[in-house]
């Protein structure tokens, strides 16, 4: 019986122990996972530290491809390079993939080959989806016959399809035309698997999209988006975008950590892979910013990477998601920021205080003790020349004083004068962005006009309104002449920024070059690329060469635009 007992009591406690472990596991089962995923976001970290190199090693690719391009005789060959550096491009620079995706297109025509004409039509739709001109993409689809067509073809053809009509409804995101786009994006989509290639790689992913979209069955297409991370590089684009989808279907479950996780690896393959027309990146700033003060400045570190990427692909619908997502989470970094900021401040203050006091009082104690016998003797005396101390301070604080206002009222004049300076400048270029900006809206309506065979309506609108050469040289004119009365030392100041060997010269004292204009626009607060080009009329690409080989040349090229903005703050 004893014994029994003592069995007895052995069995509750070790039930006891078992229940405390499942309690621990179920608790420190979070812990892990949040470590698990810290421990992913440093990787992700590493990769992005890499970026320049993994650019450097795509451009030198790109470039050799280029080069192949210019020596082939063969125009088969030559019409393969054409597709190698569209898919190159296709989700890096959107601008350059269209190029080639048309210039393959008209090499195709020109020598008669339908196969390649069809291929590289499809990819035009691919990068007219993917720049948010949806029934221009649509329109290019529509103009292809589809009789000859092999299945590889065919795939892509139907495959494209789906595509436009998924990002069309997901653009109009409404309860007419959304769900009409999205039944039409289903339906080529399973059209598109009748000619799928099983041995893909990316045959599970398409798999995986129709049991997402077609034949709703999260599990099987979670099933799908494993097999293919399982047996692909984590470093390739396929990666990338099985991982972006597996993150989507561990939302829809429920599962926050596995969807951050797959976020981060999604997000890496994007950056090794040179990715920029990616979205994994913002998503994943946008969940690091939800979880609390702790990922703050994280997010907002990814938030602007993304938004980099946006720009440099030149993809106007992401920069629009992103442009949602940034302000939040830059408002709440700053926040945090400045919360620390002031708990530091405080912190500080508080130390030299007691440290001020300790020093102040230990040496007024020793000065006190080795010359209290002195200073009685002296009291009479120092008093007299307390007195006569007192008297010289009064007049200094009061000679101080009237110096102080003196410089008060130098200060307030030079800030009203800078702010009247800038203030005109402002104007200034905002009307004439507004002006061009109204001469391009003019443009599109005459191209809208001509199109639509509407010529008389067409002169009856425009008459003879329109920019000219002229137009541009006299308001650039008008430009550097403003500009220079306004900050009459810029040129000086700016060359100073630069080395010697890098310094610009003006072409006559009253003229500003391309450079100079570039800058000048940055001080006075016109940063963005775009901006600046349509104010210069000049290409982005033009600007952003522009801007990237005057600040090869600066003197510190870590801070050179700031210092640009700060030029010409104090009148000379």
């Amino acid at each position: 019986m004893a014994y029994m007992k003592t069995f007895a009591i052995f069995a509750k406690k070790l039930q006891y122990m078992r229940n405390l472990c499942i309690l621990l596991t179920m608790i420190l089962m979070p812990a892990v996972a949040t470590a698990n995923n810290d421990d992913l976001l440093n990787e992700l970290d590493s990769a992005i530290a890499k970026r320049d190199y993994y650019m450097k090693a795509k451009e030198e690719r790109i470039n050799l491809l280029k080069k192949t391009l210019t020596t082939e005789t063969d125009s088969i060959a030559a019409l393969k390079t054409l597709e190698t550096l569209f898919t190159e491009y296709h989700v890096y620079k959107l601008d350059s993939a269209m190029a080639y995706a048309k210039r393959g297109q008209a090499a195709a025509t020109r020598q008669g080959y339908q196969h390649f004409i069809t291929l590289f039509t499809i990819h035009l739709a691919e990068i007219l989806n993917l720049s948010s001109l949806y029934s221009e993409a649509v329109g290019q689809l529509d103009k292809i016959q589809n009789g000859n067509m092999d299945d590889e073809l065919l795939f892509k053809y139907y495959y494209t399809y789906f595509s436009v009509y998924s990002y069309w409804s997901d653009y109009c995101h409404d309860q007419d035309y959304s769900p009409q786009y999205r039944d039409k994006a289903n339906n080529y989509l399973e059209l598109a698997m009748n000619y799928a290639d099983k041995n893909a790689p990316l045959y599970n992913f398409y798999l995986g999209e129709k049991m997402v979209y077609v034949e709703p069955d999260q599990e099987k297409a979670r099933e799908k988006y494993l097999n293919i991370l399982a047996s692909i590089d984590k470093n390739s684009r396929i990666y990338a975008m099985a991982s972006y989808a597996l993150a989507g279907n561990y939302r829809m479950s429920g599962d926050e950590d596995k969807y951050e996780e797959y976020l981060i690896r999604a997000a890496m393959s994007d950056i090794i892979s040179c990715t920029m027309e990616n979205a994994a990146l913002q998503s994943l700033a946008v969940k690091l910013f939800e979880k609390g003060e702790d990922y703050i400045e994280r997010a907002e570190r990814y938030i602007n990477i993304s938004m980099e990427d946006a720009k440099f692909y030149n993809n106007r619908l992401q920069i629009i998601e992103t442009s949602k997502s940034l302000p939040q989470i830059m408002k709440a970094y700053q926040d945090t920021t400045e919360k620390q900021n002031r708990s530091l401040r405080n912190a500080i203050f508080f130390i030299l205080l007691l440290m001020t006091v300790l020093l102040f009082t230990t040496f007024f104690i020793n000065r006190q003790n080795k010359k209290l016998s002195a200073r009685r003797r002296e009291l009479a005396e120092d008093n007299r020349q307390l007195s006569s101390l007192n008297e010289q301070l009064a007049e200094s604080n009061r000679h101080k004083t009237d110096l102080n206002e003196q410089l008060k009222e130098l200060n307030t004049k030079l800030v009203d004068t800078n702010d009247r300076r800038e203030t005109l400048a402002s104007i200034f270029i905002d009307l004439c962005a507004k002006y061009i900006d109204k001469l391009g809206k003019y443009q599109t309506l005459v191209k809208r006009k001509i199109k639509a065979n509407q010529a008389m309506e067409l002169l009856q609108n425009i008459s003879s309104t329109r920019i000219s050469e002229d137009d541009a040289a006299t308001f650039l004119q008008r430009f550097d002449k403003a500009f220079l009365e306004l900050y009459p030392t810029f040129v000086e100041d700016f060359n100073a920024l630069l080395t010697e060997d890098g310094r610009i010269v003006q072409k006559s004292p009253h003229t500003l070059t391309t450079e100079l204009r570039t800058f000048a626009l940055i001080r006075l607060g016109v940063k963005n690329t775009s901006d600046i080009a349509g104010l210069l009329f000049l290409s982005n690409q033009t600007i952003y060469n522009c801007r990237s080989l005057t600040k090869n040349k600066a003197l510190n090229k870590e801070t050179f635009d700031i210092d640009v903005t700060h030029l010409c703050k104090v009148i000379h």
